[in-house]
């Protein structure tokens, strides 16, 4: 009995800390030009350490947060972006909606035509680079 009553405890403490656990704000914006696209306008961000522009989209309707996005609408992607070059930088998808940046993603390979892969949505990141709030990144 006494297993049980710790245990009980137990999970009402993690869903409590869970709970209390500040969600990351997402606001996904049709992407520019794109009638399926959408863009998470509160992912986007400057690296302040190497000036990439972090962009996150995906395909289907912006019923966000992440969590609820229906499996059947297609992937988040994630890129970085170097605007004054036209490269991006593939950073994989989002599956769990934690925004989590791989290691070494700053050295990732470096792929011609932004347009090309982030669409509308990476063109308005790196034409609105310079309102894009600058943040330290690992």
């Amino acid at each position: 009995m006494r297993r049980l009553g710790l245990c009980l405890f137990g999970v009402t403490v993690l869903c409590g800390a869970a709970l209390s656990a500040p969600a990351q704000a997402e606001n996904w914006k049709p992407s520019p030009g794109e009638a399926k696209t959408f863009y998470d306008q509160d992912f986007l961000r400057v690296d302040q350490a190497s000036g990439l522009v972090l962009t996150r989209i995906a395909e289907g309707r912006p019923n966000g947060p992440y969590k609820s996005w229906p499996a059947g609408k297609g992937p988040i992607m994630v890129f970085a972006l170097d605007c004054a070059s036209d490269k991006w930088i593939d950073l994989g998808m989002d599956f769990d909606g934690a925004m989590a940046l791989p290691k070494g993603w700053r050295k990732g390979e470096k792929i011609d035509d932004i347009k090309g892969a982030a669409g509308g949505a990476g063109k308005l990141a790196c034409e609105t680079k310079d309102t894009l709030p600058t943040v330290s990144l690992p």
